[in-house]
Parts: structure tokens; C-alpha cells; sequence
């Protein structure tokens, strides 16, 4: 089988470093230095990089037919050593030593030949639940749900072979995904960069290798107001795009207005990992007149909310086959039939616009990454063994804890665990509010700490 159809594009520019550039052609010649042979369907774990090599491992990975597993090169090692033992993947692309495994450049294979499970012939990428933090619970993603969002995206976004969009962000992160799916499926080129957008490096590698696109999280923003981006001479960039969390209203309207007034697009995006990933958007001429919104459903997807619960439901062939917890979980096939519960509470307007108005879960998205609140209480509490309640929006985790000699190993922990920069995260010392029945109040919680 072949996903993305390189040969088909030939001497098209496929990608774009600051070492080289490739074609379609190279890219796929790239490609064809992995090799995944096997009798069986396998799975395949992808230490995800910004490189051409780790780049072509992706498209071979996927061109095989076997299952692949994304993680960031920087996991946590003792999480990385789990998902390893608890799945077994048959070879691993990264630059890293494994007991177990044989290496070979950058490709290891498992000494051990035995397979004793089926992994279902559908499932295509799994991609962890909960960002940085390694969880041991991956969404499941089919070919079909893959090449749906990205058709998807291609078409709101009109993407042709003209584009060459920044990938900065990271290919196991479901945003950095559809990037590179969309961009490769329209015959588009890539921009791969490791640089951060506050790095004069990263702009001087927009500007010469001329970037029609740049794609960000709320953080990402925030990061390009106070920058003087607005400022910068670029006049090849043509298109903005945000996800991976709310960006508030004041932001949206700066960087909406700023479009508008150098014939630039600015779109505003929503969606979820469950969803490979996108939902909705605003289209860029109607982002300053839908303040706060999420938009309108991506093409071919459908949004409803729950009458009862103001549930946002979203329909559409991008919706997951389900969840994996664990090795055997690899068979199952499609659980969902195409209907995903969001688990945020909206409002729809007169002309279908639609509006997030609260979680019904405890997570929070920091830099386009989740978390999960229940999660890392749980982690916290194994550690240092004392109470612990966490709460927080878009913008910040708040950790609480009730004696002050902790503060330094809590800290110290939720950098090692979650690789969070300390500007995302506070640590209070509080009395945790509890309910009549003993639980936490974390309502109270709130109301005290942001």
C-alpha cells in the first residue's frame, strides 16, 4: 500500500532544511532506506524529531501497512521503558540503546521474533492521550480516519503544491501530524525546524526559505505578540493557524485584525487528538465577527449538542476507532462508528456557530498539550506521598499542597514528569477545601487559586 503516494508528485519540492531541500522523488528515496518486513502486521514506535530521517521513517512506517506508535524523542525514559514493555513494538526509529533490541543506524529491532498478538489491519497511528506525559493510553487512528481530516483540512485550508508550511511543532503531537499529513497528501512542501519562534534563527529560516504558513498553540501567540511579530517583514507568509487550546478573545482579535490588514488568513481551529484531530473553524473573513467561537464544523463533519447535557457531539469519518490501553487492546476495530463525545459543554448561534462554554472532565490544554488533572494528582501523591489537588484553565496547572517542605520536590517532579516550563505551572500552600463527604472542593479550589 502507499498512504501518501510520493512517486505520484515527483520532482514536486517535498521538503525544505536548512541543510537541503528534497523533491517527492528524494523524499521517497528517503523513505525506502526503512525497511519494516514482516509476515505479520507489526507495530512500529517513531521518536518523533523534526528531521528528514525521522520524517521518512513516518511515511515508510505508514506506506507498510503496519501500526505506528509517535512519541517525542524527549519522553520521560522511565515512561518511554513502559510503553515499550507494555507494547512491544517489533522496531523503534531513534537514536537510543534498548535492551532487546538490536540497532542498526537509526532503526532497532526487537531480538525477540515472537508475536503472539493481532493488531487489527485498520489501525494506522496511535498517539498518547495526554501529551508529554507518556501515557500508557493511546488514541487509535485508521488509515481512513487519517486521510479523511486531512482531505479536510486541505480543502478549508486550500492547500496546494504551491505551500510550504513551518513544521516546528511535534509529529507525535496530533497538530503536528495533520501538518504534515495535509501538506504531503496536496503535494505541498514542509519547512522542518527544531527552532523555537523566539529564536532570531527561527526567522531567518521563515524568511529564506519563504513560508507561506506558520501554525501555533495559544502559548505560541503569546509568544509572537511579544516578539514584535506584527512588525516582521514577511512577505511570503500568507497564513496563520491556531489550535491546541483556547486563545482569548483580545488575541484572536489582534492577530485577526493584523490578517486582515496585510492580506493574510488567520484561522481559528478546535478539535481533539479522538478526532485526527480537527472539528471546526472560523474562516478567516469571519474570525473578527466570531469572537470566542470555534466556528463551524469541518467539511464532511457534523457538530449537534446533547439536549440534556449541552454536550458538544461531533460526527464525521476522522472519529477514532478508540482507545488502547494495552497490548491486546491493538486488535479491536472501530468502537465509536463515527460519533465522538467531546466532553465540552457549547452553545450554537442563529447561524451555526458554535461556542465552548466549560469541560466536563478535568483537563486543561497547556501549549496545545492536555492534561490530565486526575493524572497528574495521581502521579504527585505516589511521589510524595501526602494530599494533593490540582486545578487550572488554558493558561497555567495549579498544584496544591499543604506543607511548605514539599514545594521542592513537587516542583522538581512535575519538570521531570512533565517537562513543563515553570512559567505553565504555580504551586500553593493551602489547606485543600473538602466537601461534606471528604472530597475535594474543587470548585472552592478554583475560586482560590485563579
Amino acid at each position: 500500500m502507499s498512504f501518501f503516494e510520493l512517486t505520484e508528485k515527483c520532482q514536486q519540492l517535498a521538503v525544505v532544511t536548512n541543510e537541503r531541500t528534497y523533491t517527492y522523488t528524494q523524499l521517497a528515496q528517503q523513505s525506502n532506506k526503512f525497511i519494516f518486513n514482516s509476515t505479520q502486521k507489526e507495530l512500529i514506535l517513531i521518536l518523533t524529531k523534526n528531521t528528514v530521517q525521522v520524517l521518512a521513517s513516518y511515511i515508510a512506517a505508514l506506506d507498510s501497512g503496519h501500526a505506528v506508535m509517535l512519541l517525542n524523542y524527549d519522553i520521560n525514559k522511565e515512561l518511554l521503558a513502559k510503553n515499550i514493555e507494555q507494547y512491544r513494538p517489533k522496531w523503534i526509529v531513534g537514536d537510543i540503546n534498548i535492551s532487546g533490541y538490536k540497532s542498526e543506524n537509526l532503526l532497532l529491532t526487537r531480538i525477540d521474533e515472537t508475536s503472539n498478538y493481532k493488531i487489527h489491519a485498520d489501525l494506522a497511528v496511535l498517539l498518547s492521550t495526554s501529551g508529554t506525559t507518556g501515557s500508557q493510553k493511546f488514541v487509535r487512528l485508521s488509515y481512513g480516519n487519517l486521510r479523511s481530516n486531512a482531505q479536510s483540512i486541505i480543502e478549508y485550508l486550500a492547500i496546494d503544491e504551491n505551500e510550504r508550511a513551518v513544521m516546528n511543532l511535534p509529529l507525535s503531537y496530533s497538530y503536528g501530524m495533520s501538518i504534515v499529513n495535509s501538506h504531503l497528501l496536496a503535494g505541498a512542501a514542509l519547512i522542518l525546524s527544531e527552532e523555537s519562534v523566539m529564536e532570531k534563527s527561527f526567522w531567518e529560516e521563515v524568511r529564506e526559505h519563504k513560508a507561506t504558513s506558520l501554525a501555533g498553540v495559544p502559548f505560541t501567540y503569546q509568544m509572537l505578540q511579544r516578539i514584535g511579530f506584527m512588525k516582521m517583514d514577511l512577505p511570503y507568509l500568507k497564513t496563520l493557524t491556531q489550535a491546541g487550546g483556547r486563545l482569548n478573545e483580545k488575541l484572536v482579535k489582534v492577530f485577526g485584525e493584523y490578517a486582515q490588514q496585510n492580506n493574510k488568513r488567520f484561522f481559528v481551529m478546535y478539535g481533539q487528538t479522538e478526532a485526527s484531530p480537527r472539528m471546526s473553524y472560523i474562516p478567516h473573513e469571519r474570525v473578527l465577527t466570531k469572537l470566542g467561537s470555534i466556528g463551524i464544523a469541518i467539511p464532511g463533519g457534523n457538530l449537534t449538542i446533547d439536549s440534556e447535557t449541552s454536550e458538544l457531539i461531533y460526527k464525521g469519518a476522522n472519529v477514532m476507532m478508540g482507545y488502547a490501553e494495552c497490548l491486546e487492546d491493538l486488535s479491536l476495530g472501530d468502537e465509536l462508528s463515527g460519533i465522538l463525545y467531546t466532553g465540552d459543554t457549547a452553545t450554537v448561534d442563529n447561524e451555526g456557530y458554535f461556542t465552548i462554554t466549560g469541560r466536563m472532565k478535568r483537563f486543561i490544554k497547556l501549549f496545545g498539550l492536555r492534561i490530565n488533572l486526575d493524572d497528574v494528582e495521581k502521579k504527585l501523591e505516589a511521589v510524595i506521598q501526602a494530599p494533593i489537588a490540582c486545578t487550572g484553565n488554558d493558561d497555567k496547572l495549579v498544584v496544591v499542597i499543604e506543607k511548605e517542605e514539599q514545594m521542592g520536590h513537587v516542583k522538581e517532579n512535575l519538570e521531570r514528569l512533565y517537562k513543563l516550563h515553570r512559567s505553565a505551572y504555580k504551586v500553593v500552600i493551602l489547606e485543600i477545601p473538602r466537601l461534606a463527604n471528604g472530597k475535594t472542593d474543587y470548585m472552592k479550589l478554583k475560586e482560590s487559586c485563579l
